[in-house]
């Protein structure tokens, strides 16, 4: 079995420290359910809104200096909120500020390791930290007929990189 890689340790530490807001903060939707945060694309139709999707697009790796390997990564990650509102109650715009202003001095990074006798709990430890650049944070507009989940999507894209 692969070890987690980068990203996927990534992704998962910024679950964890979105799950431990969530809970501090009381995030929640209008029932008084704590918003859900996933990792990875929406693929399926087993999600309940709001929610919080995260997860690593791609990597960029620059030469730190020339003549040598020593890479430089930094990692988009797009963090989509699937709100069951737009205006009116606001949750979209709430959700989006909150994220925004949780995220910005960035978050723990964690290496996870797979614990056989409980694979739904693995290991982690503290790796360093993450910091980001905002790139975007937006509505997602995809027109008038579409599924419940998209009507009210938003957008937050950042590159993050490991110190």
């Amino acid at each position: 079995m692969l070890t987690w890689g980068l990203s996927k340790n990534l992704e998962n530490s910024l679950k964890y420290f979105l799950d431990t807001k969530i809970a501090l903060h009381s995030v929640t939707d209008i029932d008084g359910n704590l918003i859900p945060v996933r990792v990875g694309r929406k693929e399926d139709d087993n999600w309940t809104l709001p929610c919080i999707s995260v997860y690593v697009e791609s990597k960029v790796a620059s030469r730190l200096e020339i003549g040598t390997n020593n890479r430089d990564e930094t990692h988009l990650i797009i963090i989509d909120i699937y709100a069951s509102s737009e205006g009116g109650e606001g949750e979209r715009l709430d959700l989006s500020d909150w994220l925004s202003s949780i995220i910005n001095d960035g978050w723990i990074y964690y290496t996870y390791t797979v614990n056989v006798s409980t694979p739904e709990s693995p290991t982690k430890a503290d790796a360093g930290w993450a910091s980001i650049d905002f790139l975007t944070n937006t509505r997602v507009n995809l027109g008038q007929n579409v599924s419940e989940f998209d009507q009210h999507r938003h957008r937050i894209s950042v590159n993050a990189w490991i110190t």
